[in-house]
């Protein structure tokens, strides 16, 4: 792709935007099992949703990441092309500490108003310790993550200005883009002979926008000053800039002698967000002199919901309780035949299906479900059937998490679960599709506040999943009262157990004269109807367009 052909077609509405798009930088973006390499968690499957919705508007929009190379299939990926100019790839060059870093950009087209750019070390013009940057995603040696957070910030910035593409805004998600603020201040400073950091401050923060995904620290670098001096001091000396002036910029608050990036990045933000209104509430009660304002998340319906819910509006027939009934059934069979095909077992098209479904993290408490074996044996027994399909991973350093999961696997061995309780492997983005399409019950089970959103639910909500689940995120926006089930805070486990015997199994195997669950599928519509009209990602990004970016 030569860099000339890089435009920005707009919809009428965004034509202003045609020539200054919004710029998005994030450390991870997930399309598809393609990208695998792509993507840690939530955070850049969302990010693959807000992409696919500004190209569904129209609006004008480029995404800003890095190549991880480590996938093959990545590197074989035909959507994304080399930038050229004048037939020689565009190369980047970045500063570290005394070296330099160079990389080259991938591009890929959505629709005729956005693009994903991606940085990649993997060039000759770099050394062997420099080439693998870009190799895999947050990786563990603090040398290497700090290159892949200053290619990513300093680098975007760069990269953009050699396109010659000028945004109206910039949107940094995490302290993992905080280096891009960095970069806008420096040449801010350095174009307009300025040597005081904070005087040209103001200028920088009305065109940035912070958002944090998550209440945990890990979104960022923490460095002491000398690892802070090593790798920018040069870079600051260079430009004549006080290297100290930048520091305080970024002082962590508890800890004069720590840097964290995510406070330089809110610092150099004049509007922050967190991703849902309770987010913001406990980071104020964590942090009291947060100013995070609530955009809570969505999802691209497109993506997560299956084609047989698109119902023409004025076909009656078509919403039918019959029908409505016999596309979730469809949809279960669906999955149960996927669940047969990965693991050989031999689950029930016709009984109750509960997923528990997402990274296995302490706050989200994967366990819960297998706190009282007794009891979830005889909820298993029943003759109303109930099965559940438990998936997920743990990050290769959680070695908590990792534990977790060996001793559910172990669990789930047991004879009397046989057919009844499944943990499905290789998860990914085809395996969560299959899940959030057949599930019957959305089980979500974190400690309250720590799920700044959790966008799950909402994907199986399209479908008609009933929601089970602690009043965290997103979901404590809501009024579930006859909808969905709220779990309390205190004696969580027992509450799973109770509300599966008393109140979910009887309500879904309960039939009226049609020999239909009329009162489930009522549930199930007006879920769907919660997230359609709350919960999407045109919703989000008509919140980020008016309240946050303000170009509108």
């Amino acid at each position: 792709m030569e860099v000339k052909e890089i435009t920005f077609k707009s919809a009428p509405e965004y034509k202003h935007l045609g020539s200054s798009p919004v710029s998005f930088f994030c450390a991870e973006y997930a399309f598809s099992d393609e990208d695998s390499s792509m993507y840690a968690g939530g955070l850049g499957v969302l990010a693959g949703d807000f992409v696919l919705e500004a190209a569904d508007e129209s609006l004008p929009f480029v995404a800003i990441g890095l190549w991880y190379s480590g996938s093959k299939n990545f590197q074989q990926n035909r959507n994304f092309s080399i930038v050229e100019k004048d037939g020689k790839p565009v190369v980047i060059d970045i500063p570290y500490g005394k070296e330099s870093i160079k990389a080259r950009v991938w591009a890929r087209r959505f629709g005729e108003s956005v693009y994903l750019l991606l940085l990649d070390t993997n060039i000759p013009e770099n050394s062997p310790e420099n080439k693998i940057i870009t190799s895999h995603l947050y990786d563990s040696n603090f040398q290497t993550l700090a290159k892949q957070e200053i290619l990513l910030g300093i680098g975007g910035v760069r990269m953009l200005s050699a396109l010659g593409i000028m945004p109206s805004v910039h949107h940094l998600n995490e302290g993992h883009t905080a280096f891009a603020a960095f970069e806008l201040l420096v040449r801010h400073m350095v174009d307009n002979k300025i040597k005081d950091a904070r005087t040209v401050l103001d200028d920088i923060k009305e065109k940035i926008v912070a958002t944090k995904h998550t209440i945990f620290a890990l979104a960022g670098l923490n460095m002491s000053r000398a690892e802070f001096e090593s790798l920018l001091g040069p870079y600051c000396s260079e430009n004549g800039i006080s290297l100290d002036d930048i520091y305080k910029l970024g002082e962590h608050k508890n800890d004069k002698k720590i840097f964290s990036t995510t406070q330089f990045l809110l610092n150099c933000a004049q509007r922050q967000n967190g991703v849902s209104i309770l987010h913001t509430v406990f980071e104020k009660l964590a942090h009291p002199d947060s100013v995070l304002f609530p955009i809570t998340n969505g999802v691209f319906p497109r993506r997560w919901q299956a084609k047989e819910w698109h119902m023409n509006p004025k076909d009656k027939t078509s919403s039918a309780d019959e029908t409505v009934w016999q596309i979730k059934s469809d949809l279960r069979k669906r999955l149960v035949n996927f669940v047969a095909d990965q693991t050989g077992a031999m689950l029930d098209p016709d009984a109750c299906t509960v997923v528990w479904s997402r990274r296995f993290a302490r706050y989200k408490r994967p366990e819960l479900l297998f706190s009282n074996l007794e009891r979830l044996k005889q909820i298993c027994a029943n003759d109303q059937k109930v099965q559940f399909i438990i998936s997920g991973q743990a990050h290769e350093s959680d070695a908590e998490g990792q534990k977790t999961v060996e001793k559910i696997k172990t669990i789930v061995k047991d004879p009397v679960f046989k057919n009844k309780i499944v943990y499905l492997t290789n998860y990914s983005i085809p395996v969560a599709k299959e899940l959030v399409l057949g599930a019957d019950v959305w089980l979500n089970t974190p400690e309250r506040g720590f799920e700044a959103c959790g966008t799950s639910g909402m994907k199986a909500g399209l479908n008609g999943a009933l929601q089970v689940s602690t009043s965290d995120g997103w979901v404590d926006e809501v009024n579930w009262s006859n909808i969905g089930f709220i779990l309390p805070g205190d004696d969580t486990a027992k509450a799973i157990y109770d509300v599966f015997e008393k109140e979910i199994i009887p309500l879904f195997y309960t039939k009226g004269v049609e020999k239909l669950p009329l009162e489930w599928i009522r549930r199930m519509r007006d879920t769907q109807n919660i997230i359609n009209s709350g919960f999407t990602t045109r919703r989000m990004l008509h919140d980020y367009l008016t309240k946050a970016y303000l170009v509108l």
